[in-house]
């Protein structure tokens, strides 16, 4: 006895290629999504890193004094912009040097970081500083005085380790608490 296959249908083979296709795309898209989920969650982790670090910077090296982070979190030809400072900070050696300054200055310095946020290779950190001055700053001798300042520092990473960084923060303000320069109701 022979057994004959009936032929398929137009209608048939169409929805059987069409069902091999949209599982084939589905594969495709499964993986792409998989790989680019992938991607998507080793930008974030470097991301929390380098926002991790920015808080480290200030809060273990400039608020507590822990100079030789600086080794590990910034490259060696990283370079630092803070206006107040008559140029640029160079590397992790200039870092600490800054760090010293400021520290020698305000010995009992209090850094808080507000927020930080991140965004690819750039985290933006606003902080606040307090301390007395009890050592000299910019050619200011010390004075006894409290001072609270402000800032926000933007900082650039590569390789997972600071690359730049730009800081602005109140120096007008905190000469003004210092008694260094008048304020506007002093010299109304």
């Amino acid at each position: 006895m022979t057994v004959r296959r009936r032929k398929k249908s137009k209608l048939q083979r169409g929805w059987i290629a069409g069902a091999v296709g949209a599982l084939a795309l589905a594969a495709g898209l499964v993986t792409f999504w998989r790989v680019r989920q992938v991607r998507g969650d080793e930008r974030r982790n470097g991301m929390e890193a380098n926002k991790k670090a920015s808080r480290r910077i200030l809060e273990e090296i400039f608020g507590a004094g822990k100079y030789d982070l600086a080794d590990e979190l910034l490259q060696a030809k990283a370079i630092g912009h803070d206006p107040a400072l008559p140029g640029p900070v160079q590397g992790p050696e200039g870092l600490k040097e800054s760090a010293r300054a400021y520290r020698a200055a305000f010995p009992d310095l209090k850094l808080t970081v507000e927020d930080v946020v991140g965004d690819g290779d750039l985290v933006a950190t606003r902080w606040s500083a307090h301390g007395t001055q009890k050592g000299e700053l910019f050619g200011i001798a010390a004075t006894g005085k409290e001072a609270t300042v402000t800032g926000i520092t933007i900082d650039r990473y590569s390789g997972g380790k600071l690359a730049e960084s730009w800081t602005n923060w109140d120096t007008l303000g905190l000469l003004q608490q210092l008694g260094a320069v008048p304020t506007a109701l002093q010299t109304a």
